[in-house]
C-alpha cells in the first residue's frame, strides 16, 4: 500500500509539473512505460498541442490473467495475482489513453502483430537491436570454473525451479556437471529451490550465490561455458546479450520473443527439459560445435549497443 500511495503521489506531482509546461510545435514527447504515473500526466501533456510528435514505449505485454507469466507459453492455468491484475489494468489504461497520432515503439517483431490489433490507429515501430552490454574486464580470479551459469531475478516467471531437473538429467552423463546460480532471492521460491537441490542430492553440482556485485558477476560469467535461460516469459532478454558478449552460447526455451536472437542461441520446446539437457551436453561434448556457437554469439552481441539503439530512435523521431 505504501508503494501504491507513492505512485499516486507522484502522479499528482507530475500533473502539477505538466501544468507549467507548454510544448511547442514539432516538440517530441515520449512516454516510456505503461504505468499510470507516466501515462496519465503524459496524456494531458500530449493534449496541450496537437502538433507535437508522440511516442509510446511498449516494453512488456501482460499475459492472460488466468495463465500469467508462468502459464502463457507453458499452457498451465494460474489464478491471477494482485500484481498481475494491477499490470493488466495499467496496460488497458495505457492503450485507452494513447492518442492516435502517436507511434508505438516496441522491442521485438513478435509484438508487432499483437500490438497492431491493440493499436489499430497507430503506427508501430520495432527497434532492430535493443540495448547492449560492454565487455568489461575484471581482476577477480576464481579457482572454480562452471559448465553452466544462470542469472536473473529469482521470480516464478524465470523458471528457476526447472534447473534442478535439468542438472539431474545432465548428471547422468556428466556426474561432475556444475552450475552457478546468481540472483537476488528471498521468500518461498528461494526455499523451494534450495529444497529441490537437497532432495535431488545436487549440492556439489549447483552453487547458489544469490546477489553478487558487478565485478564478481563478470568473473563468474567469464569462468562459465554456457548460459542457461529457463524463463517461461520475457519481453526481450537483455541478459542473453550479456552472456553472448562474453562468448557464452545460450540454451533457452523457445519463446516467441527470442526470434530476435538469430545466432548464438539454441532453443528447445518449452518445458522439454530432456531436450534442454541434450542441447547442453552436445555443447559441452563437441568442442568444434561449441566453438562455432560461441563465436556466433560473440559476433552477434557486437551488433547490440545503446549508442546504435539511441541513433535509431533519434532517426525515428527526427524523420
Amino acid at each position: 500500500m505504501g508503494a501504491l500511495f507513492s505512485y499516486i503521489t507522484r502522479t499528482f506531482q507530475a500533473l502539477k509539473l505538466i501544468a507549467t509546461i507548454s510544448p511547442a510545435d514539432g516538440d517530441v514527447l515520449m512516454c516510456h512505460t505503461n504505468y499510470f504515473p507516466d501515462f496519465i500526466p503524459f496524456y494531458f501533456l500530449a493534449k496541450k498541442n496537437p502538433r507535437t510528435k508522440l511516442y509510446y514505449w511498449f516494453h512488456l505485454l501482460t499475459p492472460h490473467l488466468f495463465k500469467g507469466y508462468e502459464g502463457e507459453f507453458t499452457g498451465q492455468f494460474h489464478f491471477p495475482t494482485l500484481s498481475l491484475v494491477f499490470n493488466k489494468l495499467n496496460e488497458i489504461g495505457y492503450i485507452l489513453s494513447t492518442i492516435k497520432r502517436g507511434t508505438i515503439i516496441t522491442v521485438n517483431a513478435y509484438y508487432r502483430a499483437i500490438l497492431e490489433k491493440k493499436y489499430p490507429r497507430n503506427a508501430i515501430y520495432v527497434i532492430k537491436r535493443v540495448g547492449g552490454i560492454k565487455n568489461l574486464e575484471t581482476n577477480m580470479k576464481l579457482k572454480t570454473s562452471y559448465d553452466l551459469i544462470w542469472m536473473g531475478r529469482i521470480h516464478p516467471q524465470k523458471g528457476i525451479l526447472e534447473v534442478p531437473e535439468i542438472i539431474t538429467l545432465l548428471k547422468k552423463k556428466k556426474p561432475d556437471i556444475h552450475i552457478i546460480i546468481m540472483g537476488d532471492a528471498r521468500g518461498v521460491l528461494k526455499d523451494q529451490l534450495l529444497s529441490a537441490i537437497t532432495q535431488r542430492g545436487l549440492e556439489k553440482n549447483i552453487t547458489f550465490k544469490g546477489f553478487v556485485p558487478e565485478e564478481e558477476k563478470i568473473a563468474y560469467i567469464k569462468h562459465s561455458r554456457i548460459f542457461l535461460m529457463t524463463s517461461y516469459y520475457e519481453s526481450f532478454g537483455l541478459v542473453n546479450v550479456e552472456a553472448m558478449t562474453y562468448g557464452l552460447p545460450v540454451v533457452a526455451y523457445d519463446l516467441p520473443v527470442f526470434s530476435v536472437f538469430e545466432k548464438g542461441m539454441i532453443t528447445v520446446p518449452v518445458l522439454d527439459n530432456r531436450k534442454m539437457a541434450e542441447a547442453i551436453f552436445r555443447l559441452l561434448d563437441e568442442k568444434a560445435y561449441y566453438q562455432k556457437i560461441s563465436e556466433a554469439a560473440t559476433a552477434f552481441a557486437k551488433e547490440f549497443s545503446w549508442d546504435i539503439m539511441g541513433k535509431e530512435i533519434q532517426q525515428l523521431m527526427t524523420k
